[in-house]
């Protein structure tokens, strides 16, 4: 089949050929080459079985005074090590003032790397939950406290995450890399120089799960101090390859930047989550499904906008089915803001539940003009056909989903924790889209059973969204989102197989025309776009349609043959 420069390849173009240069390049960060030269190369003064040991002293805010909390054991730099253990920390990290700590690396000849992080940052209090009819937190049965205030409070790093290199490379002293040369301890020798090991410490970059906030002192009845409870106390160092390494350092030169384009400390661990913590081939998976999701984003609510500005009526759309995605998009948009989940599910999100607002004003036929003001149209007599059977079966899904509803939020009220009434109703709204949108998914597959027809369907915006779907379900399972939103995921896979089914079970017929008066029987078809995907049409598909058609029309030839429908009238 020839090729056809539509503006959806030539997107799947540009699409696949960022991802081919976007791989190129990370392959170079994780597999440099080695410098050859004579001269001119930075050359490492370690190996990888070097045997070091690490230290961490605290820093009394005022008198400077260091406080030695601990020391490890001699480690190799390509094994790392892991201390754990319960310390007593001065009063001042009870008071709201800051305490700094230095950590050393040396050797047994002496200290290679030192550098000073800090212990406490202050920050919002943390929202807790609690039972909103008995008023008392579920977790540790205490009273709750006021609503959660502005005034920050102190948090404690109780897990410290190291960072070194542990292959030696050779890197060429005219091509260092940029992340990295802050990071060199260069001592020239001879044609060349060498390099201490590489370590990376940053506190703006540790998890924000490591940050604990600090507890409040154990008083007397005259309000008096009388002990200081210990905190928890990690030391990890984490050995890393030269590309994690780098992509590590990359990413902490960017948190800056990031945080000023209203990215929050949880949206970065999920950025260091997806680029950071895993391997190279995992990483090239998730940057292809990344960029395809995007494109196919765009495609699907490109081709879903076309398809309804272009309908002069919605003969077989479900009104209702649009009405419930617009509700259920914004209540699951609000939800995904009280969750705080990642800004890569709440910005499709709150573009898809515009376009459902867009699609409500069309299948209403609103408008609106200075004279007249509002005004809605009239529905054709086939499209008030449609009403009926779509209002027969919301009917049914009404009478099981209310009581269930009404007994899920009943025992969400009296047995699980809430912040305030507002996450109360709005995670009970949630919960009643989540588990029941599928039921209301379902009008348009009983109105499509009755007409005995899907020509009436979007294809090519359900096919972008069918690829979509199965690309959310492995951004399910890496990105941090609650996980009702992550069974949704799975139960748009079951309505699309079903619309595969009736796609398969009711043929178009070529020879019925369309709402413009077309048939796919036709020798040569008008210039505006039908609806049908007929074979005609199917010339003017993108590459994607194009396959879905060509597995339609192998499984029709493959069945036995049926009658087509010749109207999509109702019996």
């Amino acid at each position: 089949m020839m090729f056809k420069f539509t503006f959806s390849n030539l997107l799947l173009l540009a699409g696949l050929g960022y991802f081919l240069t976007t791989a190129w390049t990370l392959y170079d960060v994780f597999f440099p080459a080695d410098c050859r030269a004579a001269s001119g190369c930075l050359k490492p003064t370690w190996t990888p079985v070097d045997q070091v040991y690490m230290k961490v002293d605290l820093k009394r805010p005022r008198t400077n005074e260091r406080i030695s909390l601990l020391k490890t054991n001699y480690f190799s730099l390509n094994t790392g090590d892991t201390v754990r253990l319960n310390v007593t920390p001065p009063s001042e990290v009870f008071h709201n003032q800051t305490i700094e700590s230095m950590v050393t690396l040396a050797t047994k000849s002496g200290m290679i790397w030192s550098a000073h992080v800090p212990l406490i940052v202050h920050k919002e209090p943390m929202r807790t939950a609690f039972n909103l009819l008995s008023g008392k937190n579920m977790t540790n049965e205490s009273e709750p406290s006021s609503p959660v205030s502005r005034r920050s409070v102190s948090f404690w790093l109780s897990v410290m995450r190291v960072y070194v290199l542990k292959t030696p490379v050779i890197f060429s002293q005219n091509a260092v890399p940029p992340e990295i040369i802050q990071l060199l301890q260069v001592q020239p020798r001879g044609s060349h120089a060498t390099y201490q090991p590489l370590v990376y410490v940053n506190a703006e970059m540790q998890r924000s799960i490591d940050w604990i906030q600090v507890p409040e002192l154990v008083t007397n009845k005259d309000n008096v101090s009388v002990h200081y409870p210990p905190l928890e106390f990690t030391l990890s160092v984490e050995p890393e390859s030269i590309g994690k390494f780098r992509l590590r350092c990359m990413l902490g030169m960017m948190a800056v930047q990031l945080r000023s384009y209203g990215f929050r400390q949880k949206d970065i661990d999920e950025v260091r989550q997806l680029l950071v913590d895993t391997n190279f081939y995992f990483l090239l998976t998730t940057m292809f499904v990344s960029v395809f999701h995007i494109l196919f984003d765009f495609l699907a609510f490109k081709s879903d906008i076309s398809f309804w500005r272009k309908a002069e009526n919605t003969t077989g759309l479900s009104m209702r089915t649009v009405v419930w995605r617009f509700v259920s998009g914004l209540v699951i948009f609000l939800h995904l803001c009280e969750e705080r989940s990642s800004l890569l599910v709440i910005v499709p999100m709150g573009i898809s539940t515009l376009i459902e607002l867009w699609k409500l004003a069309r299948i209403f036929k609103f408008s609106f003009s200075i004279r007249r003001g509002f005004h809605l149209g009239t529905r054709s007599e086939d499209e008030q056909e449609t009403d009926k059977l779509d209002a027969q079966f919301m009917f049914w899904l009404q009478c099981l989903m209310l009581p269930l509803c009404a007994a899920g939020a009943v025992y969400s009220l009296l047995y699980t924790p809430h912040r305030s009434w507002y996450s109360w109703c709005l995670q009970t709204l949630v919960h009643g889209v989540y588990a029941f949108g599928f039921l209301f998914m379902t009008p348009q597959l009983f109105i499509n059973y009755r007409l005995k027809s899907v020509a009436h369907l979007p294809w090519k915006a359900l096919t972008y969204k069918a690829f979509n779907t199965f690309i959310d379900d492995f951004f399910a399972m890496i990105i941090m989102m609650p996980t009702s939103h992550r069974i949704a995921c799975l139960r748009d896979d079951v309505v699309f197989l079903v619309y595969l089914y009736q796609r398969w079970l009711y043929p178009v017929d070529k020879s019925r025309s369309n709402e413009f008066g077309q048939r796919g029987d036709m020798d040569e078809v008008d210039s505006k776009p039908t609806k049908t995907g007929s074979i005609q049409n199917g010339k003017r598909e993108s590459a994607v349609a194009s396959v879905w058609n060509w597995i339609s029309l192998s499984a029709w030839r493959a069945r036995d043959t049926r009658p087509k429908s010749k109207t999509t009238k109702v019996e």
